[in-house]
């Protein structure tokens, strides 16, 4: 009796290890990110539950064999639903963040006496970045959020390199890292960047070099949520958002078009400017391209009907979401709004 009950018990953890295993394959081969630890133990341990509870509940069915088949087919289903909806879950933020530093324009920056590198230390979290000194005395200051593969470090390098300075001339310019990229300590998400963006403008107001009453906040891709956000929380005086969206869901449907339904629970990252641009007193200027392969400029125009203070929306055609930073047509729209939120 005791052997057969053993060997009932070996056969159902063989079949529910057997499914969980496959199970795990399928996630493997779906998921692409580098923490993947913690998920699929989480993952192993509830499949073998699940796996087992209903393999001993089909053992226990009555003998028809269609019966036993559809608690099987019930199983495998679940099986599949589960891995799907963890993958997708999981990989959420890798379609959103590319953390990086570039430790050769790092070093570049440091023999430029034009930079000043920043650390803002603040309940035990370090964020870092640079401050670009590009006027005299107390002066305006442009404050930066970047696309989600950008590092502070890279931008600074580009604007020397590619001579852009003279787009913000008369402005002083201050980009700092999001968490977990270049040298900022913490995990990158739509809150940490929320809390991040508002720590940075505390700190650039303190500075004897920067004039409070002209802060413009300036945002491109991904930074246009955090800019956006920033200038609904804070007393701006201009906000240049560069290919922006009206909300995180949008983005996570025009890589992947499933956020629907239940599954939008799967969008953890929301970054809804829609309803922080209804908070924003500035007029700001809004650079979208119709040919935007990345942010779809549908995006741009609705994002653009929220802000209560006229918006200029500036369209563009023939240049992709990589090309506004190259783009002459596009500095000369900047450096005219930035006069005149300056006077």
């Amino acid at each position: 009796m005791l052997k057969d009950l053993i060997n009932d018990l070996k056969k159902r953890l063989i079949l529910a290890g057997s499914m969980t295993i496959l199970t795990l394959l399928v996630f493997l081969y779906l998921a692409d990110y580098e923490s993947i630890a913690t998920g699929l133990g989480i993952l192993a341990l509830a499949l073998l539950l699940i796996n087992g509870v209903v393999l001993y509940i089909r053992s226990k069915a009555v003998n028809k064999n269609y019966t036993k088949n559809v608690i099987a087919s019930l199983l495998v289903l679940c099986n599949v639903l589960i891995a799907f909806c963890t993958t997708i879950f999981i990989i959420a933020d890798a379609m959103f963040f590319y953390p990086n530093q570039d430790d050769e324009a790092y070093q570049k920056n440091k023999q430029n006496g034009m930079l000043e590198e920043v650390t803002i230390e603040e309940d035990g979290a370090s964020l870092g970045g640079w401050f670009g000194k590009n006027a005299t005395g107390k002066a305006p200051l442009v404050i930066y959020f970047g696309g989600n593969g950008e590092c502070s470090a890279r931008r600074f390098d580009n604007l020397e390199t590619y001579q852009i300075w003279d787009t913000f001339e008369g402005f002083n310019f201050l980009m700092v890292d999001y968490p977990g990229y270049g040298l900022s300590a913490g995990k990158p998400s739509d809150n940490a960047m929320f809390v991040m963006a508002k720590k940075v403008y505390d700190y650039a107001i303190t500075r004897e070099d920067v004039d409070p009453d002209h802060i413009v906040v300036m945002g491109y891709s991904l930074g246009t949520g955090v800019a956006t956000y920033l200038s609904s929380q804070r007393e701006v005086s201009g906000l240049i958002l560069m290919a922006p969206y009206d909300e995180g869901l949008s983005l996570y449907n025009s890589k992947m078009n499933i956020f629907k339904g239940p599954l939008k629970l799967l969008a953890t990252n929301h970054y809804d400017s829609k309803k922080y641009a209804e908070k924003v007193t500035v007029s700001p200027i809004i650079l979208a391209s119709k040919d935007d392969e990345m942010i779809p400029y549908s995006l741009s125009v609705e994002l653009s009907k929220h802000f209560q203070n006229n918006p200029q929306l500036i369209t563009y055609e023939g240049f992709y979401h990589n090309d506004f930073w190259g783009k002459d047509e596009v500095f000369t729209k900047i450096k005219a709004y930035l006069q005149e939120v300056a006077q």
